[in-house]
């Protein structure tokens, strides 16, 4: 269950190779879609145009027929008026059906003839009010389709008059018909006013005379012409073109294409894009799958190998088959290093265990430890005692609870463990050790053991010793310097607000520098390490003795009754170090002068303390140097003097008899 959630959300290396197959490939067929599909649109409009085209041509054709047989119906008229021809018939004798039968109809017989309902009549009106050629729709009254021509007569003697003809619609329409013997998948056809069939390049015999199936549609439109889809007159689907004649009573010339022909001319390439897409997408992935495995098989392997390296099994990197890919050759020969690199830095471990230098140390998941390799060689002692525990005795009594809630915290929360302690060893030495270990899971969070570390870091710790010492103290004299100072003068002020008095006292040598000066540096700086010496003498254990820099020290007197006991050690430093010294067979007299502030005035600005003991040294120089003054507490000092007086007058006067002697 653990694994299947580790994986949950993961894809195998098939699926991004597939995703990335798919990715090159997308720029490409969507550009190869566009260009095709532009294609298919010029195809389209193309074969648009050439219905379009063929329909106005036809028009012409067709128009051009039309006008030819006018210009022949006059000229045989005129013809058969001439006094040597047959003259024209009389209009009772016409006959509907006679073809190239031209007579002559004039105004006054339109009457009588339009109430027999006489087709020519109706023509022949037509002609004579328009002065113009007519042609007549379809008409279907006897055994066969007929069309009546009728041109108006020149003006004579006879009034107004108009010439009338008679033919068949496919007769006079023979463009259509010459369709028939050209090997075409175009249909071409006639319409006229009413949507009657005129002529048809295929079944013309069947279907003249008949309603187009589709005329509302190109009733409909007011435009001369126009495509759309529609059907023929069998029922097939088609893309229509139709054209309109002029000179004609609403004729309309219809060029039609059967619509699988029509659509092809551009959907087959893009038929051929989608199938060559399919191919590649089908191509890219079966590539990508094929690459998947060439790749996954190495990673594999690789994979089992370095689970068993981590399991700490024996592994074999001959048993992982060398790949054909670089990089997988690459990596599974840096596998092969890791692992002799392993092998042999868990060697070097242990014999560096061995040799004492650390302890390598294993518990179990309760705690309690296994295995301390090492150990003996580090501490001296018997490594049985790790077993039993007994161990645990060596520790120092100051550092036992801080290892035992080291231990305990990373127990209950299983974090990794960092603690520093000393241990004894066997020739009695404390020793400074720092112990670092890690808890150890199963795949499935179970713990399974804890393993670390023992280190000596006595060395290191006497020095991080000796560091804070020299960052503290004056490297001359031992004292404390000016960083131990502030830190101890502000935990004096923080004292004083719990309810504990304290004192500052800041003290110079008097006739330092002319010591200095004549006797020289060396004689100076020992002079400095015998007055430190003195003033250790002087301060209390609880007391904090610093050097300032240069002649200038001070004491912070702390847990001690105030100010009593101020001016107590402000008189045993002045006796102390007005006493003559002996330095390299110099007699040297020197003295002292100390100024004191009481530290209890709720101030918390150690630097106001350290400015009133700075004033009240001063003034202990003014008033002749060799003696204790207070900061704006003259009348206190007076009577506290009183009670030190004898002390106090003997060093100024041994200060005096010195400076005699100076």
């Amino acid at each position: 269950m653990e694994v299947e959630k580790q994986w949950q959300g993961q894809r195998s290396l098939n699926s991004y190779l597939i995703a990335l197959a798919l990715a090159c490939l997308l720029p490409v067929v969507a550009i190869s879609a566009i260009a095709v599909w532009s294609a298919g649109t010029a195809y389209k409009d193309a074969a648009v145009a050439r219905l379009n085209d063929t329909a106005r041509t036809l028009a012409n054709a067709i128009e051009g027929e039309i006008e030819s047989r006018f210009a022949n119906m006059s000229v045989l008229a005129q013809h058969r008026e001439t006094p040597d021809s047959e003259p024209l018939p009389e209009p009772e004798l016409w006959m509907l059906g006679a073809d190239n039968n031209v007579a002559l109809i004039t105004s006054d017989r339109v009457a009588v003839l339009r109430a027999r309902s006489n087709a020519a009549a109706d023509a022949a009106l037509l002609a004579m009010s328009k002065q113009s050629n007519v042609v007549s729709n379809v008409l279907t009254t006897g055994s066969q389709p007929r069309l009546v021509l009728a041109v108006p007569a020149p003006a004579g003697e006879r009034g107004t008059a108009a010439y009338v003809m008679s033919t068949s619609p496919q007769a006079l329409i023979q463009t259509v018909q010459r369709g028939r013997r050209a090997p075409t998948d175009i249909l071409v056809a006639v319409t006229d006013g009413n949507g009657r069939i005129l002529a048809r390049s295929r079944d013309a015999d069947r279907f003249v005379g008949q309603v187009a199936p589709d005329w509302p549609k190109l009733e409909a439109p007011s435009a001369d012409a126009g495509i759309f889809a529609a059907k023929t007159i069998e029922g097939l689907p088609i893309v229509l073109s139709f054209q309109r004649l002029a000179g004609t009573p609403g004729w309309v010339v219809i060029v039609a294409e059967s619509t699988s022909i029509f659509d092809a001319r551009w959907r087959e390439p893009i038929m051929n894009l989608l199938l060559g897409a399919g191919a590649s997408v089908l191509l890219a992935v079966g590539a990508a799958i094929w690459l998947g495995g060439r790749i996954l098989q190495p990673v594999q392997s690789l994979a089992r190998y370095s689970n068993a390296i981590a399991d700490g099994k024996e592994t074999d990197a001959a048993s992982v088959r060398p790949s054909s890919i670089r990089e997988f050759e690459t990596l599974r020969q840096s596998f092969a290093r890791a692992e002799r690199s392993l092998r042999n830095e868990e060697r070097r471990y242990r014999t560096i265990a061995e040799t004492g230098a650390i302890v390598l140390w294993r518990r179990d998941g309760d705690g309690e430890v296994g295995l301390a390799t090492g150990w003996e060689q580090l501490t001296g002692r018997p490594e049985s005692e790790v077993e039993g525990q007994e161990w645990t005795s060596a520790i120092h009594p100051e550092d036992r609870p801080l290892t035992s809630a080291a231990w305990m915290t990373a127990l209950a929360q299983g974090t990794p463990l960092d603690v520093e302690f000393r241990l004894k060893i066997s020739d009695g030495r404390w020793l400074w050790v720092r112990s670092q270990g890690a808890p150890v899971f199963e795949a499935d969070g179970s713990l399974i053991e804890w393993v670390g570390l023992l280190e000596d870091i006595d060395e290191r710790k006497r020095a991080q010793a000796d560091i804070a010492y020299l960052a503290h103290h004056d490297t001359l004299t031992g004292l404390g310097n000016r960083t131990l100072f502030r830190q101890q003068l502000e935990q004096a002020v923080a004292n004083v607000r719990d309810g504990r008095d304290g004192a500052l006292l800041c003290l110079d040598l008097d006739l330092f520098k002319q010591v200095n000066d004549t006797l020289g540096h060396p004689v100076g700086d020992a002079l400095f390490c015998v007055v430190a010496d003195r003033l250790r003498g002087c301060v209390g254990e609880a007391d904090c003795l610093v050097r300032l820099g240069g002649d200038e020290f001070a004491v912070i007197q702390n847990d001690s009754r105030q100010p009593d006991a101020s001016v107590s050690l402000g008189c045993r430093i002045v006796e102390a170090l007005c006493a003559p010294y002996e330095i390299g067979g110099h007699q040297i007299s020197i003295g002292a002068s100390v100024g004191v502030t009481l530290i209890g005035d709720n101030s918390s600005d150690i630097g106001s303390y350290l400015k009133r003991a700075d004033a009240a040294l001063y003034r202990a120089k003014q008033d002749g140097r060799g003696r204790v003054c207070f900061f704006d507490q003259v009348e206190l000092l007076a009577g506290m003097v009183e009670l030190a007086k004898g002390g106090t007058v003997e060093a100024q006067d041994a200060t005096e008899r010195n400076n005699g002697r100076a």
